[in-house]
């Protein structure tokens, strides 16, 4: 949390998180900016700090017990930290073994989501971006899938979230291309548009075949992409249909994938700033924090 409006639009998602799952603990955390008060300061105000990370303790839980229903505000913990922001939910994460990290996103955000891409990068866990004014609901997901292991991962999550719901619609958005060498084919860019969109297709049923999604509602779509930027094909989509998140997988967590996410879900964490995106990670794949936090 960081205090502002923001904050409001991911205590409504904290609900529904709370309500969807066997949620056993929420801790709010918050960062604030390193005070860099000379010695000689400190010395005729030695409880500024003290009092000032106090200060923002009440803000947080006064903002949380005036939303959260009682019996969610009773598995709430609050926590004020000095410095930065990345290296402490990073460090928090590992020390109290985090299932999943949710941040807002705000309306005209700055920076191209570094603190978003970061933490994707290199936490042990899901993340969960809510731009601000969001609104909590669960009737449509969209999961961009390539067929690749970290797609899997996405849609077997999002058929988890489906289940837990009841009735929500999920739609297998894959993008696909037409190879530079088509005209050897003798066929035209359109003719070869179709081979490639069936092939795609025959890709689902057999990516399909080897996850359970008995009793969800499942839809392909195939989108061509002309322009060579799968991200911008997938975020049109998005804003074209407008789901009530977005569900993607990430590349595994291990020694020699430790800061690689996949560009397009770089792009997509980047580019995204209106629709609620979950960023699920392989379950078990994690990277040594110590190594990770030197690297910031």
């Amino acid at each position: 949390m960081d205090t502002s409006e923001a904050d409001k639009t991911l205590l409504k998602f904290v609900t529904m998180m709370v309500n969807a799952s066997q949620t056993k603990e929420i801790h709010f955390f918050n960062s604030i900016r390193t005070m860099n008060i000379p010695e000689d300061v400190l010395k005729d105000f030695p409880d500024i700090k003290k009092k000032t990370i106090e200060e923002r303790k009440k803000q947080i839980t006064d903002l949380i017990e005036a939303t959260l229903e009682k019996d969610v505000m009773a598995l709430a913990h609050v926590h004020i930290q000095e410095g930065s922001p990345s290296k402490g939910i990073l460090n928090f994460v590992d020390k109290h073994k985090i299932d999943l990290v949710m941040m807002g996103r705000h309306k005209n955000f700055v920076g191209g989501g570094i603190l978003s891409n970061r933490l994707a990068r290199r936490a042990a866990c899901s993340l969960f971006i809510v731009p601000e004014d969001s609104q909590p609901s669960s009737k449509h997901f969209l999961v961009p899938c390539d067929y690749s292991p970290h797609s899997k991962i996405a849609m077997e999550e999002a058929i988890l979230i489906a289940r837990k719901y009841g009735s929500t619609k999920l739609t297998c958005q894959n993008v696909y291309t037409v190879p530079g060498g088509y005209h050897y084919s003798g066929k035209t860019y359109e003719e070869f548009a179709e081979v490639m969109e069936k092939n795609a297709a025959k890709e689902f049923k057999k990516f399909m075949a080897g996850i359970d999604h008995e009793g969800v509602d499942i839809t392909p779509v195939y989108t061509l992409d002309k322009n060579d930027d799968p991200a911008e094909d997938i975020i049109n989509y998005a804003k074209e249909t407008k789901p009530d998140a977005l569900i993607i997988g990430v590349k595994g967590r291990t020694a020699t994938t430790a800061l690689f996410i996949g560009s397009k879900a770089e792009q997509l964490i980047q580019l995204n700033s209106e629709i609620p995106m979950l960023v699920v990670r392989p379950r078990g794949h994690k990277a040594g924090i110590i190594d990770l936090l030197k690297e910031i």
